[in-house]
């Protein structure tokens, strides 16, 4: 029986950390990440839960198959993202943060459109977005940077494209929110409402807007997963390890409604977790709260409860 599916769309700039921000919520370091364009494709990747490897296909410009690999990696992916022939990467595996229950969880990473070096960036992002298959749009900003042009002239034509559209909703990720000073510069609250007041200008009403940091959160993902560390990677979580008080608690602009069920959610997720001990006297169950309170909690929440609840609701119509 063909399963329903739930679409979701990662959408943001070059600078935003789409792929980190992708990889956080996978549970492992598969997309490749720099600080340049990484996604030169449109990469789609299908939930399948309890899968123990990621497989993946490469297609070009005709949809004919170019390539496939059955244990896929980030090296694999920089490759065929290089492939000027490339246009599309299909991926299965298991997306570890996310249980299909009604619907299988699908998330398209889209290339970052302000590639001034490749104009074809943005016609591909724009070509997922005017497709009317999906329901969800993740938009990353970086919290750094927010309000450039970039930026305003690619959510300028996602809100004229989704305005008509009451089915399609956008929820605004606010990355790299940990590496704001609040001490010299401003409160984590403020930041939202500055962001939350730049979004209404644009013309979305009333933003979701979550602040994260997807450094932090793929530190513990990879921990949990026991990945392989870089030198950087392996001082920094152990700097987060050993002094908590650096660990990014992420904010957001939902409703207290949905905030109280993030947290029901997060804690009924952490039950089921034992205390088995990773690393630094820090248990799996505590390396699992560190995660969530980077701001992937209420993501994590949120995508369930999308997927626990869309389809039933169109039954009921």
């Amino acid at each position: 029986m063909k399963r329903n599916l739930f679409e979701v769309i990662v959408v943001g700039t070059m600078s935003a950390g789409k792929s980190t921000f992708i990889n956080a919520l996978i549970g492992t370091e598969l997309l490749h990440s720099a600080n340049q364009a990484t996604t030169a494709t449109i990469t789609r990747i299908h939930d399948k839960d309890n899968k123990s490897f990621f497989s993946g296909s490469a297609y070009n410009y005709d949809g004919k198959l170019v390539e496939k690999s059955r244990n896929i990696n980030a090296e694999i992916l920089k490759k065929w993202n290089k492939a000027p022939e490339i246009k599309k990467i299909n991926i299965d595996g298991d997306i570890q943060t996310i249980k299909n229950t009604r619907a299988e969880l699908v998330i398209y990473d889209l290339p970052g459109p302000n590639n001034s070096q490749n104009d074809n960036h943005e016609l591909l992002t724009m070509e997922v977005i005017n497709d009317k298959e999906y329901g969800l749009i993740l938009y990353l900003l970086n919290a750094t940077q927010f309000g450039i042009n970039d930026d305003r002239l690619l959510l300028e034509k996602i809100y004229n494209t989704i305005k008509q559209d009451t089915k399609k909703e956008i929820i605004f990720i606010l990355n790299k929110a940990d590496e704001i000073d609040t001490e010299k510069e401003l409160s984590i609250v403020q930041l939202i409402k500055n962001v939350e007041k730049y979004l209404k200008e644009i013309g979305f009403k009333s933003p979701n807007i979550i602040t994260i940091s997807a450094k932090q959160a793929l530190l513990f993902q990879k921990l949990l997963n026991s990945d392989v560390f870089s030198r950087s990677e392996k001082y920094d979580l152990s700097v987060l390890l050993e002094s908590p008080e650096f660990l990014f608690k992420g904010a957001s602009s939902l409703s207290r409604k949905n905030r109280k069920l993030a947290q029901s959610f997060i804690q009924t997720n952490l039950s089921q977790e034992d205390n088995e001990i990773l690393a630094n006297n820090k248990s799996i169950k505590e390396i699992k709260e560190y995660y969530y309170n980077t701001g992937f909690g209420e993501i994590c929440y949120l995508l369930q409860n999308k997927i626990d609840h869309t389809f039933n609701k169109i039954k009921k119509v």
